[in-house]
């Protein structure tokens, strides 16, 4: 009997014009590799019921706010509930687009990362405001556009986020500290967006509104790349992305990366592979940064760009641990669904090995008391 596997069907189309199709391979290599692909729609009443009929199910889920956070939900409620393996795990994802945890996780990890002060009350945000050493680097929780990010170099400005934080709230940090006069016509669009039954300070489809929290990181300077390592499995695959001009941020989608190997020191990817290894994912992304001569992690995704994994000469393979086993350079391109889809399937049979011993222990016999 093959094994049978549900597919939730994903496409993505990136800023650079690149689609993506994580689910589209899976379709591709099932029947050469024995499996059963069922597709699924995780919309419908009885999506459950329809995964249940299988023995593992995948879901790519793409970055927007409300089938992302109800990808969520269902992942957890079908790995704890019918018990069977999915992807991305509840370990996989648990991180994503929720940075203060990340940043809490760093620290009990005590894994080296960027200093990150988050404050869940307007009083203690302001404090910090009035005595940080600008600049500072503020961050929204969720989001992976750039908009979400912004250096801070006055007091002022810094003071205006916390009042935009703490008050309606915002989808992203487009808007810039302004005049006066602008901020009362600001209002006032706002107050008009209200009267005809509106809410300009709502969610989108695309991003949630992020409200009650302030979460700063320290900006480390004099960096002209940051190193993002993606790590599936035993796998890590890395680049460097360089700073845009005149900007603090690195944008992948303005071709300004590298993908040598030469130029990617082993410390840094033991990094990211401890990070992985901490969390016991099944992939995560890690973007790196330098303090000085030490490698620090910025922040972890799980929602990569599959074209950066395909563009990568080769990847490093790990044996052993992260912090002295052996790293040896595999070469050759290598597709970011293949990789996964071959972890998943050797996850699914190690799994199968395990209920199948269980299965063949004897059940206690009942009692037969009167």
């Amino acid at each position: 009997m093959s094994l049978r596997i549900a597919i939730q069907p994903d496409a993505v189309e990136h800023p650079n014009g690149d689609h993506q199709s994580f689910s589209r391979r899976w379709f591709e290599l099932a029947p050469s590799l024995g499996i059963e692909a069922l597709p699924v729609d995780v919309f419908a009443s009885d999506c459950v019921s329809q995964i249940a009929k299988c023995d593992a199910f995948m879901w790519r889920c793409p970055s927007s706010a409300y089938p992302r956070v109800y990808s969520r939900r269902l992942l957890y409620a079908l790995e704890a509930g019918l018990g069977i393996p999915v992807f991305p795990s509840n370990r996989s994802t648990w991180f994503y687009d929720d940075k203060p945890g990340q940043s809490g996780f760093l620290e009990a990890a005590n894994i080296p990362h960027a200093i990150t002060w988050v404050f869940w009350e307007r009083q203690r945000a302001e404090q910090f405001c009035n005595h940080a050493n600008y600049p500072f680097v503020l961050k929204l929780a969720g989001g992976h556009q750039s908009s979400n990010v912004r250096l801070l170099r006055t007091r002022a400005e810094a003071l205006f986020y916390v009042d935009e934080l703490f008050g309606h709230g915002v989808v992203s940090l487009g808007y810039r500290p302004a005049s006066r006069p602008y901020r009362l016509l600001r209002r006032l669009r706002a107050a008009a967006e209200i009267m005809k039954g509106r809410n300009p300070y709502g969610s989108t489809p695309e991003s949630e509104l992020q409200h009650g929290y302030f979460y700063a990181q320290e900006f480390l300077a004099h960096n002209e790349f940051e190193i993002s390592v993606i790590v599936i499995g035993r796998r890590a695959f890395a680049c460097r992305r360089f700073v845009s001009p005149g900007d603090f941020r690195t944008h992948g989608s303005d071709g300004r990366i590298d993908w040598s190997p030469q130029a990617i020191d082993t410390d840094i990817v033991r990094l990211a592979f401890r990070v992985a290894r901490k969390l016991r994912a099944q992939t995560v992304a890690v973007d790196i940064l330098r303090r000085g001569a030490e490698p620090v992690v910025i922040e972890l995704t799980v929602n990569y760009a599959a074209w950066v994994v395909a563009a990568c000469p080769g990847h490093w393979l790990l044996e052993g641990e992260p912090g002295d086993g052996k790293l040896a350079w595999a070469e050759g391109s290598k597709r970011a669904a293949d990789a996964i889809l071959e972890d998943f399937l050797a996850e699914i049979s190690n799994r199968g090995l395990r209920r199948g011993v269980e299965r063949q222990r004897p059940r206690p016999q009942r009692s037969s008391t009167a």
